[in-house]
């Protein structure tokens, strides 16, 4: 049997053989790795925020059109023999649904619903004219304005607005 030898010329330096990471590399990896989680991080918050906020609008809309709708119908069925209408409109129900006069062409009232503040405002349109809420049979316009208030998340104060005219209808016998 032959032995073989091996010499010291055919061996490599201690350490240049190796294989593996340095720890540079691996700190460096470690870096790039936790940036890239922060930003998903970051993104995930994001995305969350803008759901819940797109939620409030939606449903922010959805309370102002109801409360214009629910002033609406209280103007529309006079024809009916109904107890309500335009007059019932700009007389009783200023006090019926507790609004406060602002001026003696504005009434206001604000009620809290939730995380929401629901302001409904009729006033005489346009405004300027003569007429008065002291003398209901004269108004022909008047406007339902809604706006609708609350505080996102993020402590930003939101709202949404809208309004409508109501006109008194004229009946023929």
């Amino acid at each position: 049997m032959k032995k073989l030898s091996t010499t010291n010329k055919n061996l490599l330096p201690a350490g240049r053989n190796q294989k593996g990471f340095t720890l540079i590399e691996v700190l460096i990896s470690m870096v790039i790795l936790t940036v890239g989680i922060f930003g998903l991080i970051k993104t995930a918050s994001s995305v969350i925020f803008f759901q819940a906020n797109s939620k409030m609008i939606t449903q922010a809309t959805l309370k102002t059109a109801n409360t214009i709708e629910e002033v609406k119908r209280f103007s529309t069925n006079e024809p009916t023999g109904g107890s309500f209408g335009f007059n019932y409109l700009v007389t009783d129900y200023l006090t019926d649904q507790g609004l406060s006069e602002i001026d003696n062409q504005t009434y206001q009232r604000s009620t809290t619903e939730g995380d929401f503040t629901i302001t409904l405002t009729l006033q005489i349109y346009p405004l300027g004219t003569s007429e008065t809420f002291d003398a209901p049979t004269t108004i022909p316009m008047l406007e339902v304005l809604v706006q609708t208030a609350w505080t996102d998340s993020r402590g930003g104060a939101k709202d949404v607005e809208m309004a409508a005219i109501i006109h008194r209808r004229q009946f023929i016998q």
